[in-house]
């Protein structure tokens, strides 16, 4: 936990009657943008005991209230329309030694919260950065149902940097959610938000979280990565560092090159006669344009250096709508190279959009992605399907060095990619242009092999 600003909060003080208080009821909890699967955790019983276990001790510690009922409380969820309704109490308890709470926990969009306000944030990046905000707020009521105090703090949750989870990010079944996370991460958030909304001491008005993502269960990754350890890779310049067999690795991919390939007009060159000959049967050959797409690459401590070499097509007829796919229509058949010198390396052909019937994901149960304890099946279902087969956005195959090798792409953004060496899988790694962390399974193969994977998997045309 780290501050990012403080801001004036209207704090209503408890006077010295009102501290001397020892009772408290929690009324009414209420919780807005009911849509979001981690707000709806709160329809969960046991939850709610356990965010109920939270406050009393929050309270206990801060403020010395202790709570009347710990077993449950009442849950109020609407939609939040960015008006909040104002509290009107119904409570009839007349002890005047007994305080009442309401809490509220609103979600809003980022964009919303950081619009040009007293809310914009000093640390510029915090927008870029953030994936929702959370607001919650405490009103303390007397008997005689008038406002003793409200206290206010806002979080702002970000992703965390590095965790061991890997496998398909949580999807809403209409597009990839910002950021959900499993029912005890989403009560540690709880946990911490409270003890600061308590604590008199406290001074933040806003704070970020980063919180560790959910996955959703499959059949394909988990059972293979769970209680397998991590290899994880930092990076710095561009240079990718991870330890291998004891040993240092470091790799550096470099920027994107575009070569026009002049096959057709005046200008026209040479090239070798395979390729020549299958750009030419191309569907829509003479309206096309057809480039290579190269990116360097640099195994640091071995002083080697590479070229990724992949051909594409842009046909003016079959544009994608998203114009980072413009040029991921690669030309059919071992046309993609992994080049050292003079030297080709690899020769591999790239499917795309390859349906896999045996390999699937549940998308109503998540999961921490490392831990089989915390599987969860969600509240509300997202989907009708309880299973959904596994689309690869990618799968390359190919020789390198003279050997078979496989990668498989998938997941969130093309996040997800599977190694397979001599036909064994021999690594599962998370990121999208460059490993974020692994798993190894093959203990023998090479720390260059292992490079020379990453190069031709973590290529930025792979988008």
């Amino acid at each position: 936990m780290r501050k990012i600003i403080t801001l004036h909060l209207l704090l209503l003080l408890f006077t010295q009657a009102a501290n001397a208080q020892k009772k408290l009821i929690l009324e009414k909890f209420r919780c807005y943008n009911v849509n979001n699967p981690v707000l709806n955790y709160l329809k969960s019983s046991d939850i709610r005991k356990t965010i109920a276990a939270q406050l009393y001790q929050a309270l206990q510690k801060h403020r010395q209230l202790s709570m009347t009922d710990t077993s449950d409380f009442a849950l109020e969820l609407l939609d939040f329309n960015y008006v909040v309704p104002v509290i009107r109490p119904e409570f009839t308890n007349p002890d005047t030694s007994t305080l009442h709470l309401y809490l509220d926990f609103i979600e809003v969009d980022p964009f919303y919260f950081f619009r040009p306000t007293e809310n914009t944030p000093a640390d510029s990046t915090l927008l870029q950065r953030t994936k929702t905000v959370f607001i919650l707020q405490a009103q303390f009521f007397g008997a005689d149902r008038i406002l003793r105090s409200r206290e206010l703090l806002n979080i702002a949750v970000t992703a965390a940097s590095t965790t061991p989870g890997i496998g398909n990010l949580y999807n809403n079944g209409i597009q990839y959610t910002d950021l959900t996370v499993t029912p005890k991460t989403f009560t540690g958030l709880l946990r911490t938000a409270v003890d600061l909304l308590f604590n008199p001491a406290n001074e933040m008005a806003l704070v970020e979280m980063q919180l560790q993502p959910a996955y959703h269960a499959d059949n394909y990754l988990l059972p293979k990565t769970i209680k397998q350890p991590r290899i994880y890779v930092s990076e710095n310049k561009k240079i990718n560092t991870y330890q291998f067999n004891n040993n240092i690795e470091m790799i550096r991919m470099g920027e994107t090159k575009y070569e026009e390939i002049r096959i057709k007009g005046k200008k026209a060159e040479k090239y070798p006669d395979k390729i020549t000959a299958a750009i030419k049967s191309s569907s829509n050959f003479s309206r096309s344009d057809f480039v290579f797409l190269n990116q360097e690459g640099r195994d640091v401590l071995r002083d080697r250096n590479y070229l990724i070499k992949l051909t594409t097509q842009i046909d003016p007829d079959n544009i994608p709508e998203e114009r980072n796919l413009l040029f991921t229509n690669f030309l059919s058949g071992n046309f993609h190279f992994l080049l050292h010198e003079k030297d080709t390396l690899a020769r591999f052909v790239i499917l795309k959009q390859v349906s896999d019937r045996v390999n699937k994901f549940y998308p109503n149960i998540i999961t921490n992605g490392y831990d089989s304890s915390t599987f969860y099946p969600l509240p509300v279902s997202i989907s009708r399907n309880n299973e959904w087969p596994v689309v690869y956005n990618y799968i390359i195959n190919g020789t390198l060095a003279g050997s078979p090798f496989q990668l498989k792409c998938s997941g969130s953004e093309n996040t997800i990619k599977e190694f397979f060496w001599e036909n064994k899988l021999v690594c599962i790694a998370q990121g999208k242009f460059s490993p974020e962390k692994f798993v190894i399974f093959d203990a023998s193969l090479s720390a260059e092999t292992l490079n020379q994977l990453f190069m031709i998997g973590f290529n930025r045309f792979l988008e």
